[in-house]
This record gives structure tokens, C-alpha cells and sequence, in this order.
């Protein structure tokens, strides 16, 4: 039996790598918000020309199906979240190529 080696973990952030990630998250954050408000506008937007006599209900399955599949989209976000699926997303890479350093050494 062959003894595995603990997969090698990153080395510690200096505090100007913190510095550089909390303005990355930042500017997601701004990002996010920001196109989240221009989207909300656009859907209203939309929804003021939907009800206008002209258009009544010309787009109704149209946008139903399109908010049925980005609340899909989005519960499946928050499920990888909730349950960490982003977290450690380093660790399979490192897992592969421990594997392929054993296979060398094996000869496989």
C-alpha cells in the first residue's frame, strides 16, 4: 500500500493580495449592483409597454419562460453557495496532478 501526500495548500496572501481581492469583490459587488438596477429598469420598462393596449399580452409566454429558467439559473447560484462549492476550488487540480506524479512514478 502507498502512502498519499497531503495535497500542498496555497501559500498565505500578503496584505497586498487581500488589498487587490477586496477591490476585485468590490468592483463584482458595484458590478452587480449596478447592472441589476439597469436590468430591473429595462423589465419595467418592458412590462409599462406590455400593458399598453398595443401590446397586451403579444410577449406573455415569451418573458414567463424567461423568468422561469433565470430563477432556475439563480436557485442554482445560491444552492452552489449555500452548500460551498466554491470554496477550495484549487483542491481538484491539486488532486489531479498528485495522481499524475504517482502514475509517472509507477510507470503507469
Amino acid at each position: 500500500m502507498t502512502s498519499t501526500k497531503p495535497i500542498p495548500s496555497a501559500p498565505a496572501a500578503s496584505a497586498g493580495d487581500r488589498r487587490a481581492r477586496r477591490a476585485v469583490i468590490y468592483m463584482l459587488v458595484l458590478g452587480l449592483v449596478l447592472t441589476g438596477l439597469a436590468f430591473a429598469y429595462k423589465v419595467a420598462a418592458f412590462i409599462w409597454t406590455l400593458s399598453s393596449p398595443d401590446f397586451r399580452g403579444t410577449f406573455d409566454v415569451g418573458v414567463t419562460v424567461y423568468f422561469v429558467v433565470s430563477a432556475g439559473w439563480l436557485c442554482l447560484l445560491v444552492w452552489a453557495f449555500v452548500t460551498g462549492k466554491f470554496k477550495d476550488m484549487e483542491r481538484a487540480k491539486l488532486e489531479m496532478l498528485r495522481q499524475e506524479e504517482e502514475y509517472e512514478r509507477r510507470g503507469i
